[in-house]
């Protein structure tokens, strides 16, 4: 006996309708809760070669690869065991421009020798209400500097581009009025 086509969709759309529901109940019920659902969304900013040591700054641009610079640059990847900084924090005011080619960030390696000139990208969190401009088209994101537009909380993300593992590092920025 072959089922009843029309019977198994219907029970097909009760179930996909019961499961919404107990999604939607659980986000309200963790919205109430105070507790965020959203997943952090990182929009990259710049490209950069790390620093060669803590007291040198990273070279940094918003476009700095072209394809096949890239490509030169991933030929030999090398393994880097993390990316650290002298400062994970960075204290800011609303207006603050923050010139990404004053990041320090140094690639270290699995000797824990610092491994200067690791193509890294700079991406920043995307927040609504924002706290950083990220528009493509703001004059002073193409000149390789964050603008900050918000007060809040935000976070920045360096990771390497073109290492066997990936490594990344967080460095915050805290937004006064």
């Amino acid at each position: 006996m072959m089922p009843d086509r029309e019977h198994t969709s219907d029970e097909r759309r009760t179930k996909h309708r019961a499961i919404v529901s107990r999604g939607l109940c659980a986000l309200c019920l963790a919205m109430a809760a105070g507790v965020s659902c959203a997943r952090s969304y990182y929009v990259p900013v710049a490209e950069g070669l790390t620093s060669p040591s803590m007291n040198e700054t990273m070279r940094v641009a918003p476009r700095l690869f072209s394809a096949p610079d890239l490509a030169d640059a991933c030929r030999s990847p090398r393994r880097v065991a993390r990316l650290e900084a002298p400062a994970g924090t960075l204290d800011l005011r609303v207006g603050d421009q923050v010139a990404l080619s004053t990041l320090r960030v140094v690639a270290v390696g699995e000797a824990g020798a610092a491994l200067s000139g690791v193509p890294v990208v700079i991406e920043a969190e995307e927040l609504n209400p924002a706290l950083v401009e990220l528009r493509s088209d703001d004059p002073d994101l193409n000149e390789g500097r964050l603008r900050t537009v918000g007060s809040g909380t935000f976070r920045m993300r360096v990771r390497t581009l073109c290492t066997p593992v990936p490594a990344e590092l967080i460095i915050t920025g805290r937004v006064a009025e």
